[in-house]
């Protein structure tokens, strides 16, 4: 048994040192303009040739690898809440994409879109839109909960859901009223997500936020571990899941809010990503976060690569390339039921 494990162990950390090596060289290398390995290490390191275009430095200075940094950050906080939602409500189904939070943000984003707003002062408006939907709808879904549900997790989820779809009627109403063509591809290009405002500004901000969010769930593995087990076991041991429950989906929604932020709506990714690591390691907590964060850097990031050169001088939109990964995933969760 222990050799087994520590077999498990071994291969996980070779898959992640090989995967996030050859990551980082296609991550800087590929995409519409190509950089040799030459080009990359002498930007990088500030080498002195005359071979540099400075064109290509700022290719890869303050386009690829803002962009780079942002997909990991996405990547491992998607993760992150998506195991945590799953907790909250002993569902492997649930995740920031079907508890409304994201429609919520969608929401805002189409609407700003749609008024053809460019900019709150010296904001983007439609991060700004975004940003404040995701937050109007988790305050919605709380308040609701409290209220009518006494805070029972599987309360959470139903008003969650049922949230999702009010936001996707009302953003399928603002397309078909939609001025102009124009709108209507503005509104479906971010509704896919995308990675392309990816600025280092913005990678710092979401960095210091999902530290916060992210520490303050590792250090409370024992309470999700906990949540596994219901209410009356935590009881018993003289914990209030009820209120821990308010606070992680607060955070949760917090994280999401300027992850959709920066990047629009990616879907699957908190499903896939913790289901995944727990066909490997089980469910214990105290092992599936700290994966959850370095396996959805990887997978988000792998995403966003093969999103960039799939296609010759374009590319897809994020968003397809996680669906087409995520939802078979999501189809299997649906055939086999239970959370294990």
């Amino acid at each position: 048994m222990g050799t087994s494990l520590n077999l498990k162990r071994t291969c996980l950390l070779l898959f992640v040192l090989v995967s996030g090596i050859f990551l980082i060289l296609v991550a800087l290398c590929q995409g519409i303009i190509s950089l040799d390995l030459k080009e990359v290490f002498s930007i990088l390191f500030n080498l002195e040739t005359d071979d540099i275009n400075p064109v290509y430095a700022d290719v890869l200075c303050y386009i690829r690898m803002p962009r780079f940094i942002l997909s990991l950050l996405i990547g491992s906080g998607l993760a992150v809440t998506g195991a945590v939602m799953q907790a909250m409500f002993k569902n492997p189904m649930a995740d920031p994409y079907f508890l409304g939070i994201s429609s919520g943000a969608a929401l805002g984003a189409v609407i700003a879109i749609f008024l053809q707003l460019s900019s709150i002062y010296i904001f983007d408006a439609i991060s700004i839109a975004a940003f404040t939907g995701a937050m109007i709808v988790t305050v919605i879904v709380l308040y609701i909960t409290h209220v009518f549900g006494q805070g029972k997790s599987f309360i959470i989820l139903i008003v969650g859901i049922g949230v999702q779809s009010v936001c996707g009627a009302v953003i399928t109403l603002l397309i078909s009223f939609a001025p102009d063509s124009r709108t209507v591809a503005n509104i479906t290009y971010w509704l896919m997500g995308s990675l392309e405002k990816a600025t280092w500004e913005k990678d710092i901000l979401l960095f210091f936020i999902l530290i916060v969010v992210e520490s303050f769930f590792l250090i409370r593995t024992r309470i999700l571990n906990l949540m596994l087990f219901g209410d009356d076991v935590a009881k018993t041991l003289g914990y209030d899941l009820q209120k821990s429950r308010y606070i992680f989906f607060f955070l949760s929604a917090l994280a999401v809010s300027f992850m959709v932020y920066n990047a629009g709506i990616i879907g699957f990714v908190g499903i896939a990503v913790p289901h995944m690591i727990r066909l490997i390691i089980g469910s214990d907590y105290r092992k599936l976060l700290p994966l959850c964060i370095i396996f959805g850097a990887l997978f988000l990031a792998w995403a966003d690569v093969i999103s960039r050169i799939a296609i010759e001088n374009g590319e897809i939109p994020i968003g397809i390339v996680v669906g087409l990964v995520g939802s078979p995933l999501f189809l299997h969760l649906l055939m086999k039921g239970g959370y294990k």
